[in-house]
């Protein structure tokens, strides 16, 4: 009899770790360190601030073979359906399970805010959300994989535009 009271509270124990385990693989396969984001918001202040053309490779220290712009508004969901992939910036794991709620579904919930997302071989490399008084990608749509392009401030100082030269 004292068998079976201790029987039932250790199933019970492998059925509430079980799922605990599999979310935690999961946060662990997803996580990126997001090594070199300030970096890379440093550098692109200082190229806006020059107004010269510049290339967006110039400005990260990581290798990438593709970029996606992020315009405000777009949920998660939306960014992982985009990129084929899931991926998170947070470093623990209670930041990452607050970020699957609905609390995180919005990341870029202010027209200020929009994000680049830089991948090498289908995985996320560096994920840099910006305010849009820094620099403005936004006329930049979708993904490009071009490392060569020249981009550029516009009139205003701020909105990115592709170069002439």
């Amino acid at each position: 009899m004292n068998k079976k009271k201790l029987v039932i509270p250790f199933i019970l124990l492998i059925v509430l770790l079980i799922p605990f385990g599999i979310s935690y693989f999961s946060f662990q396969s997803q996580q990126i360190s997001n090594q070199g984001a300030n970096e890379f918001a440093t550098r692109l202040q200082e190229a806006a601030a020059h107004h010269q053309p510049f290339k967006i490779s110039e400005l990260t220290s990581i290798d990438w073979d593709q970029i996606y712009v992020f315009q405000p508004y777009v949920t998660k969901s939306e960014m992982e359906e985009a990129t084929g992939i899931s991926w998170t910036t947070s470093h623990s794991y209670f930041g990452y399970l607050l970020n699957r709620t609905f609390l995180g579904e919005y990341p870029l919930d202010d027209d200020s805010l929009h994000k680049l997302v830089f991948m090498k071989n289908g995985k996320v490399v560096l994920d840099v959300t910006l305010n849009r008084s820094t620099a403005d990608f936004t006329a930049l749509k979708g993904f490009w994989r071009d490392k060569e392009v020249m981009l550029k401030t516009g009139e205003d100082g701020k909105r990115v535009v592709v170069s002439g030269h």
